[in-house]
């Protein structure tokens, strides 16, 4: 196929028939391993096979070989056999009966096993031979059995004359190639060391053993081999027996190895006996194995090179005809777009180009319309609230624009000033523009949702705040406008705080009328925010709230010099009542402007500076106090927080006149420190009691006693209550969550996590170690 204009050098086609040769090489591999596989699983069965014929073969002999012990032990212990070990030198009518009755016993047990031939047994000192049909002299049964074998009777005596203990033998070891067969030679009596006064000989039949050893070696054409315990040859297949070099190495209870013999490897299948310790094995050619392997490999060759030759006329045809609509994209793409396809690379990567390119430009221009979009839509509620559009402007057609449908024509506006958010960002994070812009994101975000629930509401910034804009349904009406408001508010703060952790206070302007009430209802929201420093940080501030102001604040001259007497005297407890009293009733007045408690405060504080002064006192801490209690005033201090500061001002300055007058410092150590030794053990002991027994202000008293003790007065009770409960839970047998109760604990679950504190251990197990001791 000719190359199509502007196509790229290194073509997509050539790439896809490359992938299609490695998919071909996964089933070439997978044949390639299944082939080695089979010939494994092929040797393994065959081993296995073998194993099984071998173990069922020495399962067959053992059986059978069990009787020539068997034998052996019985004619050890006959009675008969013994009497004539006794008395074989004089062989008179009793021993000549005995050697009838002994005879009869052997007939009975020579008719049980068909792999034995006969058995006798030659008396060394009588020198004769008993058999289970007959007695011979030693000379007539040579003469009769073995005067055809090359076993000459001087070594056939010598023989028997030897010590065994229960011994098989290979007979054409011991009589030459004219006879095949085992022996099993026994000493009598068992046991007795020296020469033996007889010897057992029992003849086993190797033409009954034949027959079995060879039913295993025509399952797969292979000899058979028995080995006694020293690695010779006992018996095997072969008509003629004889040693082959890799049987002597056979170890373990059963195995396989791989040996030479006769020129050509062989595989030696092995299995021992428990019962004789003899070892059977099984030779097959190691070419047996290959034969059965190799119509597995001629098979996994044809399939190779069937599967090669589809795989690659496949791949060629499918890589011809998936290529065509790519062919087409590109040939489309030269035509339209402005780039050149030359030295792009593939095909692929000059459409990702061509792509990335029209997709860039497509997302900055939506990006930047975003961006005009927010800008417009702030803009415009930002000139909503301050009044700024002009008589006649299509509002609710502007609105619809940015996807906003009118509920109706009334409206409020909610103020949120931000306090505090270092909860959400972390104490390591610096609350840069970034982390501020994700503060009012948050804050927009979920205020839109609540407001969406009832009514619907739009947020934007204004003057460093956030301001929602909320337009109510038509079929709320008024009060129930403004109670789903203030529950808006409620439900924000709730909500932000305890998920995120920021901190604010809210303004809720009252309901107007479309776009001309929207400035009107900001102006309302920035008044109501204002009385922030009257009602205190996170507070709820609704205009109708801060309506209506009266002029001025009420401070009469003998209250003010009630209190300058009583800071003068040290009375702590009456100059704080007075303080109290003034600023609880001027804020209990209805709609006092925050000027006029800005100036109330103003007013406490000089009286408390000039009664200092009056009192003489050259401490210029106090005077620092009440600079920083100035600084908080006009800083746009809470009037909570102004209060405190006062009172921890007057506190102070009660302290140091009561000092001056009577050690106050030493006195005020002691008479806490008693206190708490007196009543440890009321739950209800607190700074706040031990402040007012002392006659001091809870935080001056905290400080103080920091300062003296050198730990707050709460570690100071609770580590008085542990010592006292140590004696307890030493000496008495009261329940835990009594003694708990007993030392001041509210609870148990208190007394046991502040014991552990102190003491490292709970209360149970301190008292039995202290049990123990």
């Amino acid at each position: 196929m000719s190359k199509a204009p502007g196509k790229p050098s290194t073509s997509v086609r050539s790439r896809w028939l490359r992938s299609y040769a490695i998919v071909l090489l996964v089933p070439i591999v997978l044949m390639g391993v299944t082939y080695f596989q089979t010939r494994r699983v092929i040797e393994h069965e065959i081993n296995r096979a073998n194993t099984a014929l071998l173990t069922q073969l020495q399962q067959d002999i053992d059986s059978h070989l069990e009787y020539a012990y068997r034998l052996s032990g019985n004619i050890a212990y006959n009675e008969h056999v013994n009497a004539l070990l006794v008395q074989q030198r004089t062989l008179g009518s009793a021993q000549r009966i005995t050697m009838v009755e002994a005879i009869k016993d052997f007939k009975v047990y020579n008719s049980t096993s068909r792999y034995l031939n006969h058995f006798y047994i030659y008396f060394q000192e009588g020198d004769f031979v008993l058999t289970e049909s007959s007695n011979y002299t030693s000379d007539m049964y040579y003469d009769l059995h073995l005067a055809d074998t090359e076993l000459t009777q001087v070594n056939w005596k010598r023989l028997l004359g030897q010590q065994y203990r229960g011994q098989f033998m290979n007979m054409s070891s011991i009589a030459g190639a004219g006879k095949r067969g085992m022996l099993f030679m026994q000493s009598l009596p068992m046991g007795e060391r020296g020469a033996p006064r007889a010897t057992l000989v029992v003849e086993l039949s190797e033409e009954q053993l034949l027959p079995t050893i060879r039913n295993v070696q025509a399952y797969n054409q292979g000899e058979v081999f028995i080995l006694d315990s020293s690695s010779q040859v006992l018996t095997s297949s072969l008509a003629e027996p004889s040693d082959m070099p890799g049987l002597k190495g056979l170890r373990g209870e059963l195995g396989t190895v791989r040996s030479q013999w006769r020129g050509e490897e062989v595989v030696i299948s092995y299995i021992q006996s428990g019962r004789t310790n003899w070892t059977y094995a099984y030779v097959l050619p190691a070419k047996l194995y290959s034969e059965k392997a190799e119509y597995v490999r001629n098979l996994t060759l044809v399939m190779l090179l069937v599967a090669l030759g589809l795989g690659t006329l496949s791949a060629v045809w499918l890589a011809r005809r998936n290529y065509h609509p790519l062919q087409r994209l590109m040939q489309s793409l030269a035509l339209r777009a402005k780039i050149d396809p030359h030295g792009r690379g593939n095909e692929y990567a000059y459409i990702e180009e061509a792509l990335e390119r029209t997709l860039g430009r497509n997302h900055e221009m939506n990006r930047i319309i975003e961006q005009q979009k927010k800008v417009l839509y702030s803009n415009l509620l930002l000139r909503l609230l301050k009044g700024r559009v002009e008589r006649g402007y299509p509002i609710r057609e502007a609105l619809r624009e940015y996807g906003i449908e009118l509920h109706s024509d009334r409206f409020a506006v909610l103020l949120f000033y931000v306090e505090d958010y270092s909860g959400l960002l972390g104490a390591q994070d610096d609350p840069g523009e970034t982390k501020h812009e994700f503060v009012q994101l948050i804050l927009s975000n979920i205020v839109e949702e609540l407001a969406g629930h009832a009514h619907q509401g739009w947020m934007t910034e204004i003057d460093g705040m956030l301001a929602c804009i909320v337009n109510v349904r038509e079929e709320a009406s008024d009060e129930a406008a403004r109670a789903d408001l203030l529950q808006l508010a409620e439900e924000a703060q709730r909500f932000i705080g305890r998920k995120f952790h920021i901190l604010f206070t809210v303004a809720v302007s009252n309901l107007h009328v479309m776009a001309e009430g929207l400035p009107a209802a900001y102006q309302e929201a920035l008044e109501a925010m204002e009385y922030k420093l009257l009602y205190g940080s996170q507070a709820i501030i609704g205009y109708d709230q801060i309506r209506q102001q009266d002029a001025s604040y009420l401070y009469p001259l003998e209250k003010e010099q009630q209190l300058i007497n009583h800071v003068k005297a040290g009375e702590h407890a009456k100059a704080q009542a007075i303080l109290d009293e003034v600023i609880d009733r001027n804020l209990a007045e209805p709609g006092l402007s925050i000027e006029m408690v800005r100036c109330l405060m103003f007013d406490m504080t000089s009286t408390m500076m000039k009664a200092a002064m009056e009192a003489n006192l050259d401490q210029s801490e106090l005077y620092a106090h009440n600079l920083r209690a100035v600084q908080e005033l006009t800083g746009g201090s809470t009037v909570a927080a102004m209060r405190s500061r006062m009172s921890e001002f007057l506190a102070e300055v009660c302290a140091h006149v009561t000092s001056r007058r009577h050690s106050h410092s030493e006195r005020l150590k002691a008479q806490a420190l008693d206190y708490i030794h007196a009543h440890y053990a009321d739950n209800n002991l607190s700074v706040n009691t031990i402040s007012e027994h002392c006659g001091v202000h809870p935080s001056y008293l905290s400080r103080y006693f920091k300062s003296q003790v050198g730990e707050t007065v709460s570690d100071y009770i609770n580590k008085l209550r542990v010592e006292h409960a140590k004696r307890l839970l030493a000496e008495d047998e009261i329940l835990i969550k009594d003694v708990g109760e007993a030392v001041g604990f509210f609870s148990i679950s208190t007394f046991i996590r502040l014991f552990k504190k102190y003491e490292g251990v709970t209360p149970s197990v301190y008292r039995e170690t202290a049990r123990l001791e």
